[in-house]
Order: C-alpha cells, then sequence, then structure tokens
C-alpha cells in the first residue's frame, strides 16, 4: 500500500514538500545560488497538469540557450584597443 501511494500523484508532493523542507533547513550552509531541486520538480508537477506551464518552460529553456551580443543590448565581452595593442575580455558572471 505504501508503494502505490508512493508512485501516486499525493505521493509525489510529499516527497516534493518534504525535499523542499530539506533545502530549507541545509540552504544556510553555502548555496550554489541555483535553483533548488524541489522547485524544479513543482515546475514539472505543473507542466504535466497544465499545458501553458509547459510552453513557459519550453520558451525559458530556448531563451537560456540564446547567446548575449553587442546587438541586443548586451555589454561587449571583448573590447580591442589597436593604438595601445591591448585586448580586454570581461570575464562571464
Amino acid at each position: 500500500m505504501g508503494l502505490l501511494f508512493a508512485l501516486s500523484l499525493p505521493g509525489l508532493v510529499c516527497l516534493l514538500i518534504l525535499l523542499a523542507t530539506i533545502e530549507r533547513l541545509g540552504r544556510g550552509r553555502g548555496s550554489g545560488g541555483s535553483s533548488p531541486l524541489s522547485a524544479t520538480g513543482f515546475e514539472e508537477v505543473d507542466a504535466a497538469l497544465n499545458g501553458a506551464k509547459r510552453a513557459e518552460l519550453a520558451a525559458r529553456h530556448s531563451q537560456s540557450l540564446l547567446a548575449d551580443d553587442e546587438e541586443s543590448g548586451a555589454p561587449p565581452r571583448t573590447t580591442v584597443d589597436l593604438d595601445a595593442g591591448v585586448v580586454r575580455f570581461r570575464r562571464q558572471t
């Protein structure tokens, strides 16, 4: 019976809530600044139940793959000063 609950949607939601609690308690120890695993899980559950969320996640993914360049208004990554003979590279953050 426990396995059946674990494989159901309410079981998945309970697991995600438990994971979010564990992440919240452990956040004080050097979080990397990335999206927590539980947030990604909740977004995927929402996308499975809501088609518009799936389209939003796909758009967000394709936007993250696009390169920032000067034509899109992003600051230049490199500058070349031919008179001084210097090339400067800006580190990506």
